[in-house]
């Protein structure tokens, strides 16, 4: 599901050519840990300007990305991803695994089918150190939005027990932390509420049904196929809307869905979103070699709890992928849920965990042998150091980007 919505479940986009300059920063930091490490970027930043075209025709998205550095730090995944590949090009013994490619705090998501790491847009294979970094430096930038000192590392620390723990036991279950317990005990559990909710997003923007309909027949086939005992008419589209949510993938082609259900009753009405499956950067540690199929693939190996109705359709010459929302569903944010050092501490360990168990399975979801597994464990310990270290340098480089966009796009 796309970033933000308060309704429904299921990494940011490539950016287009001329959206992102990466340039050259004077190095520098207000940090007290020293200077920057022989690796850091020099001063290469993730910059993106603001006069782009893409950013100046959607002004909103230009504010949000002014607001704080984590938000920043969400739309600019594609140079993040280059930047990791680069840093750590010479480090031996990275087995590929199963990345979910844009792993940061505010894609944790809570949902009446569980809860966990979402939107799986930038699935891949590669190393492990796409989704360790990613997910540190998120944490980093979450601790110092909300003033910890050094909370982002303790927070790391817990990440990497609890990633550990489940390379060592792939069928460890771990009890959702109590800020999930929180966000749960807010859930309107009524199925019209949830249909309400959708409705005003497809409202705003609506679009006529018979541009998907025909586009969606295979997709409909199939998943009749695949779940057997519903109608015929359960997929048939009553109305549809553009959706216009998220920060990474605020600049991707989604649509939602509202579906006719078991019944001619509107109260029994099922909603889907279809997101366009857009093409990753080139990046040479990054692998795709399964096509569009590596989203829902990504969802299936990665997901405490797989969302329904997930499959592909194209429409006018590009792959979407399309699932089926629940009726609630709230994504973690940095602003208000975690009250303590301590819920970011055991949102870490949660995910440790959720990607420690998906990272080595097969394709059929199976989990590696035990020799391959310690493989990936002992790689992950001996490249620890540079892992901190990066997540480091690169909160420090997003920072001073962040601050330079703020500047550009102040301007007159």
């Amino acid at each position: 599901m796309s970033g933000g919505s308060t309704a429904g479940l299921v990494v940011p986009e490539p950016l287009a050519a001329g959206l992102v300059a990466v340039v050259l920063l004077t190095c520098g930091t207000d940090r007290t840990a020293g200077p920057p490490s022989p690796e850091a970027p020099r001063g290469e930043a993730f910059r993106v300007s603001p006069d782009a075209p893409e950013l100046k025709a959607t002004p909103d998205l230009v504010d949000r990305l002014r607001e704080t550095p984590h938000r920043y730090f969400r739309f600019i995944n594609a140079l993040f991803t280059q930047a990791v590949c680069a840093r750590f090009h010479d480090a031996r013994g990275l087995p590929d695994v199963n990345l979910h490619g844009d792993a940061h705090v505010e894609q944790y998501a809570v949902t009446s089918l569980g809860r966990g790491l979402t939107d799986f847009d930038d699935s891949a294979r590669g190393p492990n150190v796409i989704d360790l970094v990613r997910f540190g430096v998120s944490l980093e930038l979450a601790g110092r939005e909300r003033g910890w000192t050094g909370e982002g590392r303790r927070a790391f620390d817990r990440f990497l027990e609890g990633y550990d723990e489940a390379l060592g036991d792939p069928a460890l279950d771990v009890p959702p932390p109590p800020v999930v317990l929180r966000a749960r005990a807010a859930f309107a559990l009524d199925h019209r509420v949830a249909l309400g909710r959708a409705d005003a997003l497809i409202d705003a923007e609506p679009v006529p049904a018979s541009d998907l309909e025909a586009d969606s027949r295979d997709y409909v086939a199939k998943m009749l196929a695949e779940w057997a005992g519903l109608p015929a008419s359960y997929f048939r589209i009553k109305k549809v809307g553009r959706l216009r949510m998220g920060i990474g993938s605020a600049l991707d082609e989604k649509y939602l869905l509202r579906i006719e259900g078991w019944t001619v009753q509107p109260d029994d009405d099922e909603i889907l979103e279809a997101k366009v499956v857009r093409p990753l950067p080139g990046v040479e540690c990054i692998r795709t070699d399964v096509g569009p199929r590596r989203v829902p693939l990504g969802m299936a190996l990665i997901a405490y709890a797989p969302f329904p109705f997930s499959g592909l359709f194209n429409h006018k010459g590009r792959t979407f992928w399309v699932h089926g929302w629940t009726d609630d569903y709230v994504e973690l944010s940095i602003d208000f849920s975690f009250a303590l050092p301590e819920d970011l501490r055991q949102v870490g360990y949660d995910v440790g965990v959720q990607l420690g168990r998906a990272h080595p399975k097969d394709e059929a979801g199976h989990g590696l042998t035990p020799g391959l597994r310690e493989t990936l464990r002992q790689s992950t310990r001996e490249t620890e150091a540079r892992i901190r270290q990066a997540i480091e340098d690169l909160a420090d480089a997003t920072v001073i980007a962040w601050g330079t966009f703020r500047k550009e796009s102040a301007r007159p």
